[in-house]
């Protein structure tokens, strides 16, 4: 019976696993510059998943050399499930820092390379391919492999993490497969309960035993998209030191709900996933918005999570990342403000004054560590972190 992985989209190339025989076919546009290269990827690959007398079909439609390797193992896998072995690429990744700014999640369909290429250079803080709802139950085990090769394939300037599937709902084949590719983190959707996050916790710590990675090396974020996760915040907030954020999905959880989409049913939700992550020490960000052409009210969305507590968004599309960034980085006047409250307090330390004042205003305490805590913050942005206003 064949096997056939792959679409005939742009980027991408279908791979097909023939009934008999041990030989590599290629079609390609160009095959006399193209069809040799592809040829000796196409059976590296297969001999990497320790696969013997299988016959290969590539029809390459502008693919990348990630994805024709990452389609021919999703096909020889496919047609040989007890012989054919998952390809464990050599990935050097470092952990990422803890608290580093995640100011946007852009998230990006793992089943399409089409729209995987080139969504490292949008200058999202934090990529998040997914793997869950944006992927049909068909395509998730040859999405899982396209996404562990493109991983390993793209050296990733910034953060970049993996949506797995619920754990009962291929989850653990998703771990167990990105974590190959070594991403920075992992979101686990649909989160409900601190056991949900340590029983994630805990297969992430197998695999990076197994793999001999360092072990806590993979962050968790948590989204919250329940009613049931919304309540129980706080306690999946501080499940595990692997969650390093809470994030919001507003269209799950008002669908949980019953309730229609709309700044006051969403209140509640959105302020208990902001009160868990700062009791936890961890950051939160906010549901996507979906309207990728209603800037001006992505732009009020965004700024209205910031003044509730949130330190980032979703995003859906690349081209709403420059309001997101706008509006969870500090304005100019915010820092400005910010340095005058530290020097205020340098003066009255330095004078032996018991009371900081500026502009005839005392500053208490904790709008010293806030305007502390915000110079530090800008200073950890890079390339247009600072906004106008």
């Amino acid at each position: 019976m064949n096997v056939r992985v792959g679409s005939e989209s742009k980027a991408d190339c279908i791979v097909e696993v023939l009934a008999s025989g041990s030989r590599i076919e290629v079609e390609t546009k160009n095959a006399q510059l193209l069809g040799d290269g592809i040829r000796e990827l196409a059976q590296d690959t297969v001999s990497q998943a320790t696969v013997k007398g299988v016959a290969v079909r590539v029809a390459d439609f502008g693919a990348l050399d990630y994805v024709i390797a990452a389609r021919v193992e999703a096909a020889v896998r496919a047609g040989d499930p007890d012989g054919a072995k998952p390809i464990a690429p050599s990935v050097e990744r470092r952990a990422s820092e803890r608290d580093r700014p995640r100011r946007s999640r852009l998230y990006a369909p793992g089943n399409q390379p089409r729209l995987l290429v080139g969504i490292d250079i949008h200058g999202a803080d934090c990529v998040l391919l997914d793997l869950e709802d944006s992927v049909p139950p068909a395509e998730k085990a040859a999405a899982r492999i396209l996404v562990k090769h493109l991983l390993a394939a793209v050296p990733f300037p910034e953060e970049v993490w993996v949506r797995i599937n619920p754990l009962d709902a291929g989850g653990r084949e998703d771990a167990e497969e990105v974590l190959l590719g070594r991403p920075y983190g992992v979101c686990l959707p649909k989160a409900e309960s601190a056991a949900d996050v340590l029983e994630l916790s805990r297969l992430l710590s197998r695999i990076e035993a197994d793999r001999g990675f360092d072990d806590g090396a993979t962050w968790i974020m948590p989204i919250l998209e329940t009613g049931r996760g919304a309540l129980h915040a706080e306690e999946i907030a501080s499940a595990d030191p692997r969650v390093v954020m809470l994030a919001f999905g507003a269209e799950d959880y008002t669908r949980d709900v019953g309730a229609l989409r709309s700044e006051p049913s969403l209140l509640f939700a959105r302020s208990a996933i902001v009160a868990a992550a700062a009791a936890a020490g961890i950051q939160a960000s906010d549901t996507v918005f979906s309207n990728v052409d209603d800037e001006d009210g992505l732009r009020e969305e965004s700024e209205l999570a910031r003044q509730l507590g949130f330190d980032g968004k979703g995003a859906i599309n690349p081209r709403q990342l420059p309001a997101i960034h706008a509006a969870f980085s500090p304005s100019e006047a915010e820092l400005e403000r910010a340095r005058a409250i530290v020097e205020a307090a340098r003066d009255a330390e330095e004078h032996g004054l018991g009371v900081v004042a500026l502009d005839g205003r005392m500053i208490d305490r904790p709008v010293l560590d806030r305007a502390t805590r915000l110079i530090k913050y800008a200073d950890r942005l890079t390339g247009g972190g600072v906004r106008d206003a």
